[in-house]
């Protein structure tokens, strides 16, 4: 069997002819399966370059969702949907060895915990790093910046046991009582730079620490061998249907 999916390269639309079999399992785990080139998901659209370049212009760039559909469409001349920008982040999420990520950083905590977010257009991305060590400690994908969001991140942080000294914020509202409730003894203070508004210096340090915790987050993680699971599988995805696990989906 043939299937064409799409790449990417600069100013030039690109197909991959993919031939591929279908085969009878001898497990009972399903009655058949395909086999892949493992640099395309099951069932995708799109190869892995074009989920990476993703990736890159939200957590490397820093890039609003509707600034990384136009410069996918202006570089690689490629038309995708909020929907399936969204799911490379869930799907990029779904693959860190978080467990292992927990134990790092509370071996390496330095008692001052800094929270920002990045403002993705239907979504928000929260952040939280230890800036001394120049660590990212956790992020999470939500459906909207406000204090449930907020407290349910910090509040998941804190089951870790993670207890900082100092807390660092901008100048928001939805901090001082989250802040109050689930860490009373942490000093709370403004960051001069996240006040001031400054496009570059937020999302530029929101997208850098969140690309770290990715990498650190991969490092222990393989690949598995066998099929790709139905979540891992899909390249697209409707926003209304993802919105309710987006709220929950506390990357941490």
């Amino acid at each position: 069997m043939n299937r064409q999916i799409r790449s990417i390269a600069y100013h030039q639309v690109v197909y991959l002819d993919v031939t591929y079999g279908e085969y009878r399992a001898r497990c009972h785990c399903c009655s058949t399966f395909r086999t892949m080139p493992t640099s395309v998901e099951s069932k995708a659209r799109y190869d892995n370059k074009v989920r990476q370049a993703v990736l890159d212009r939200i957590l490397e760039d820093g890039m609003s969702v509707e600034r990384v559909i136009q410069s996918m469409h202006r570089d690689f001349l490629l038309d995708l949907s909020d929907g399936f920008v969204y799911d490379c982040l869930l799907h990029q999420a779904e693959r860190l060895d978080m467990a292992e990520h927990r134990r790092w950083v509370l071996e390496h905590f330095r008692g001052t915990l800094c929270v920002d977010e990045l403002h993705l257009g239907r979504y928000a991305l929260l952040l939280a790093t230890d800036p001394l060590n120049d660590l990212a400690v956790a992020f999470a994908l939500v459906a909207s910046n406000d204090k449930d969001h907020m407290r349910r991140f910090l509040n998941n942080l804190k089951t870790w046991g993670l207890e900082p000294e100092v807390v660092v914020t901008d100048g928001s509202d939805i901090y001082p009582a989250v802040l109050a409730e689930l860490w009373p003894a942490a000093r709370h203070q403004l960051c001069v730079f996240m006040s001031s508004g400054s496009a570059q210096t937020g999302p530029g340090r929101v997208a850098a620490a969140a690309a770290g915790l990715s990498r650190r987050g991969n490092r222990g993680r393989k690949r598995r061998r066998g099929r790709p699971s139905g979540a891992a599988s899909r390249d697209t995805v409707q926003p209304r249907r993802r919105s309710r696990r987006l709220s929950s989906s506390i990357v941490s």
